[in-house]
């Protein structure tokens, strides 16, 4: 459309803005407020990486310092408020260690079992599990072990998981399951000491006939 005067296009443009201003001003406004927020989301999130971070080498100091207390409390610490964090997982994984080692099993129960439930990384998942159904070997629960034991995992893990299951049905007295679990194993390969797998193969071979 064109316009013989100025104050043709002036009344036009008056009459536009009196139609479509507000809707202008709204949608400019909604942007602003879209990349303020935006903004202050990227802010808050790596502010949280920076105090996870920060936390988690707490909790590392601690271990190495030998403050057993101190590092637990501080990887519970991690985990409430940052639970989503990878660190809140190595850091009760951590703390899970540490409790063996100063002979608090049911702690560290406890440390792997929130591992397991909370962590979305699934080899640290599987990790936890299979280090959880030890922990309840420990317990003496074999029951809870076999069934802390991952399903479906990867097969770069078969052999540990078939390890621990062999484990848990040998301290239950089922020798032939154990027997079973550990050939698997065996034939699986990954395991930690390949040579103590032999060991245990050993001491549950079956005798040989005396005819």
């Amino acid at each position: 459309m064109s316009y013989e005067t100025e104050e043709q296009q002036v009344e036009a443009l008056k009459a536009w803005w009196d139609e479509n201003g507000r809707a202008v001003l709204l949608g400019v406004g909604l942007g602003i407020l879209i990349i303020a927020a935006y903004n202050f989301w990227q802010h808050r999130k790596e502010q949280a990486a920076v105090e996870a971070s920060d936390l988690y080498s707490q909790s590392m100091d601690a271990l190495r310092a030998g403050d057993t207390d101190k590092a637990q409390a501080l990887a519970k610490e991690l985990s409430d408020e940052h639970g989503g964090a990878l660190y809140a997982s190595y850091a009760r994984m951590a703390a899970a260690r540490a409790a063996i080692e100063a002979g608090d099993i049911q702690a560290a129960a406890d440390h792997l079992s929130w591992t397991v439930k909370n962590t979305d990384h699934p080899d640290v998942k599987v990790i936890a599990q299979i280090r959880l159904a030890r922990v309840h070997a420990e317990l003496g629960d074999t029951d809870a072990g076999l069934k802390a034991l991952p399903k479906g995992a990867h097969e770069a893990f078969t052999g540990m998981v078939e390890e621990v299951r062999g484990d848990l049905h040998a301290l239950a007295g089922d020798l032939a399951a154990a027997r079973s679990a550990y050939q698997a194993a065996q034939e699986a390969g990954g395991v930690a000491n390949p040579q103590t797998l032999e060991i245990k193969l050993n001491d549950l071979a079956e005798p040989a006939d005396a005819s």
